[in-house]
């Protein structure tokens, strides 16, 4: 079933591979080459052999006295120029235009293809004498016929040899764009890995793993960075809230404590998100429905979006059973039902169906040109800040994606709203 659209993907990478069109046009250009030098050398062969033929008729005839007697045999034809009665046509014609080789329709003398020249005998006579070229012919028919067979398999062997090599440099440059494309998605760990031959791509390879290697040293720097800052400031603004707590009640003494509690729940969330991302294999990951997953996420977050003055609907279909770390979905399926209420509209809704499971909202959504942005740290659409939110619910939410392996889907709903689930691979 798969095997049809799996050829055609091929066949369509093999019709964009640079390399292998290089490679089928060069042996092209050999090809075409190589059959143009054999019609050439065949060509001017044939040329130097009647050159050399009407050599030596001319001396043939000088070396005779041609009388009214006529000696014509199988090997040569020697006449005066005025006594050709007898013989076909193209004689008289090749005669009159002063020699050259004549084809007859019928053979005479057993040789249907005659070299005809116009001299003089021994004592000055204009005379004609001719032989016949059907062994040269057969000869060079022979010769060409080695030529081109040889050509042929020439060519064959140098379009296979071709083919070859631009396969194997098109794999390589396949596994360099399989490298750029999981670095793209945000795969740091990608490296072509290719055999080292010292050749233009192992270099362009050797570069792309350095600049890789760098890439993800400078990442992981910056989210232990994150993560130090936000762990080292989490217990003087423990202490700030103590200190808090002890100044007497009032409006002013509330506020400041829940803006303390809100950098508190900042930095819990970066600490997450660098946690989420430093992770790597699958440790902690066991089977999950995710239809009661999402059953369960339903009775434990229902009361709460009721709370929020708004209604939470479940839409559960057969749902497959994935791997993966329950907390983690847990924790990014709540930031997304938070994110609803927060910024969505009244209704809700928890689906889960087949590899997805996802939440969506009938609010005033968000445009598709900003679902790029969304998703990245510490952005909000609302740049004046004069709403909830420290802009990384869905970064939390992509991360959580990323170790799962999975698909993270935005999408406008109709006629508002926003769609936001995660879609599992196939595995």
């Amino acid at each position: 079933m798969f095997l049809v659209p799996s050829i055609t993907a091929r066949l369509g990478w093999l019709r964009r591979s640079s390399s292998l069109r290089l490679s089928l046009l060069l042996s092209a250009i050999f090809a075409v080459g190589f059959a143009v030098a054999i019609y050439v050398a065949l060509t001017l062969g044939q040329r130097a052999i009647e050159r050399r033929v009407d050599t030596t008729l001319g001396a043939l005839a000088q070396a005779a006295i041609v009388d009214d007697r006529r000696e014509d045999s199988a090997a040569m034809i020697l006449r005066r120029r005025d006594d050709l009665a007898g013989l076909p046509a193209p004689f008289a014609r090749a005669v009159a235009r002063g020699g050259g080789t004549i084809y007859l329709d019928d053979d005479l003398m057993r040789s249907e293809r005659w070299r005809v020249s116009v001299a003089q005998d021994a004592r000055g006579t204009p005379v004609m004498v001719a032989v016949p070229l059907d062994d040269s012919e057969r000869a060079q028919e022979l010769l060409s016929e080695i030529l081109w067979t040889t050509a042929a398999i020439v060519i064959a062997g140098t379009l296979a040899i071709g083919l070859g090599a631009g396969l194997l440099a098109q794999r390589r440059l396949a596994r360099i764009n399989d490298t750029l494309g999981r670095l793209a998605m945000g795969d740091l760990t990608a490296r072509t890995s290719t055999s080292r031959t010292r050749d233009d791509l192992d270099d362009i390879a050797a570069q792309l793993d350095l600049t890789a290697a760098e890439l993800e040293r400078l990442v992981t720097q910056t989210r232990h960075l994150s993560a130090s800052i936000a762990h080292d400031l989490r217990t003087p603004l423990a202490r700030l809230r103590a200190q808090l707590e002890g100044v007497p009640e009032g409006a002013e003494r509330d506020a400041a404590l829940d803006e303390a509690a809100r950098l508190s729940d900042i930095f819990d969330t970066i600490m997450r998100v660098a946690r989420i991302e430093a992770q790597h294999g699958r440790d902690g990951f066991k089977a999950v429905p995710l239809d009661a997953l999402a059953s369960d996420l339903g009775e434990t977050f229902g009361p709460v979006v009721e709370d929020g003055g708004k209604t939470l609907d479940l839409n559960i279909g057969p749902c497959a059973t994935i791997q993966g770390d329950q907390g983690m979905l847990v924790q990014a399926l709540a930031n997304l039902i938070q994110n609803a209420i927060v910024h969505g509209g009244q209704r809700i809704t928890l689906f889960a169906h087949g590899r997805t499971i996802g939440v969506s909202d009938d609010g005033a959504g968000v445009d598709p040109s900003q679902f790029a942005e969304i998703i990245k740290p510490m952005v909000r659409l609302d740049t004046a800040r004069t709403t909830q939110g420290s802009g990384l619910g869905l970064a939390l939410v992509k991360a959580v994606a990323d170790r799962h392996g999975a698909r993270l889907i935005l999408d406008r709903q109709d006629p508002q709203g926003l769609s936001v689930a995660l879609e599992f691979a196939q595995l």
